[in-house]
């Protein structure tokens, strides 16, 4: 019997809330372990008790690695459409593609609190704002088209007239004029959202391409995707543009008692967790999972090197990767806008 192949990423493991786990040189090294098991992406959320300022930081993981997704916690409050968005895509150019922006609708709590703590008050007002910023920087990347900048500039054409120009008015902005930035290489980065609530389903099914949802018995799980499901037709989507994962605190152990002494989610030897990981994916409960590893069980490096090898022995994880993308890590299609001359 073949065995889905599941998803991997990682939120840096500290042991105070803040998402630096010994500065840039810690997380490079995180990066190249997560990019050595084949993970598809890290994300780093914002802090509210300091660290590196995420997407300075992830411009510089970059540089220090070739596959690995880049994921950027980041929320709406503090930041205009125009700067984030042009953030975003410059990210996406210097990583060629491995750019992500996970989307957070609270003022200051990272999704690594949210995960760990449970979602922040319901809040209308602040979802709306939220979604509409994402459509706000989607109208960014999409005024320029795939042809705007020739593949052969030759000619001397650099940029095609009417290049970058967008217009958007809505609720929360009102914006016009010119996205000085290319079209990046995936398009768009890819969203993601955090689920702690029924409003946070909604937003995910409208515009998410990754989940990341709580752990759950898998009965449980699997009646939270059909949910998920119900709600992508709703919005015109099919369940196979979005990815759902699966937050998981892990410890590894020699022996599974070992391993339980500290408070995860999954616990007990690498077989165990392995086998788990496996028939968690397999019946259904999620594609995969945001692994937050437990303060003190270990550093990421004994997951890559004691679970990830038994899992790709079961056909269960990927042996390399099979392209250069994020989209193409995750099986997500390359976002796509229409031709400049059918564009609006």
């Amino acid at each position: 019997m073949s065995v889905q192949q599941l998803h991997l990423a990682v939120l840096p493991p500290t042991a105070d809330g803040s998402a630096d786990p010994g500065g840039l040189d810690g997380l490079t090294r995180l990066a190249r372990t997560a990019e050595r098991g084949g993970f598809d992406f890290l994300l780093l959320p914002e802090s509210a008790k300091g660290g590196p300022e995420v997407l300075t930081a992830l411009g510089a993981l970059a540089a220090g690695t070739t596959r690995l997704g880049l994921a950027a916690g980041l929320g709406p409050a503090g930041h205009q459409p125009y700067e984030l968005a042009r953030r975003l895509a410059s990210l996406d150019h210097l990583s060629a593609g491995r750019a992500a922006w996970s989307v957070t609708t609270g003022p200051t709590a990272s999704d690594a609190e949210r995960l760990r703590h449970g979602a922040l008050p319901p809040d209308a007002g602040r979802h709306a704002h939220a979604a509409e910023f994402l459509r706000a920087a989607r109208t960014l990347w999409d005024s320029w088209a795939e042809d705007d900048v020739p593949a052969d500039p030759s000619d001397g054409t650099f940029v095609r007239p009417g290049a970058g120009a967008f217009v958007h008015h809505g609720t929360h902005f009102d914006l016009s004029g010119r996205f000085t930035t290319p079209r990046s290489p995936q398009g768009h980065p890819v969203v993601v959202r955090t689920v702690g609530s029924p409003r946070d389903l909604t937003s995910a099914a409208a515009d998410a391409e990754v989940a990341v949802v709580p752990y759950t018995g898998l009965d449980e799980a699997r009646a939270l995707r059909q949910d998920l499901a119900e709600r992508l037709a709703a919005h015109g989507r099919s369940p196979d543009g979005l990815r759902v994962l699966t937050a998981v605190g892990y410890a590894l152990g020699d022996t599974a008692p070992a391993a339980r002494d500290h408070a995860a989610d999954i616990a007990g030897t690498p077989h165990e967790v392995a086998d788990a990981l496996t028939a968690y994916v397999r019946g259904g409960g999620s594609d995969g999972f945001l692994l937050t590893p437990h303060p003190g069980a270990g550093p990421l490096e004994d997951f890559v090197d004691r679970v990830v090898p038994l899992l790709r022995a079961r056909g269960a994880h990927r042996t390399a990767y099979a392209g250069t993308t994020l989209r193409d890590h995750l099986g997500l299609a390359q976002a796509r806008r229409p031709s400049r001359e059918t564009a609006a």
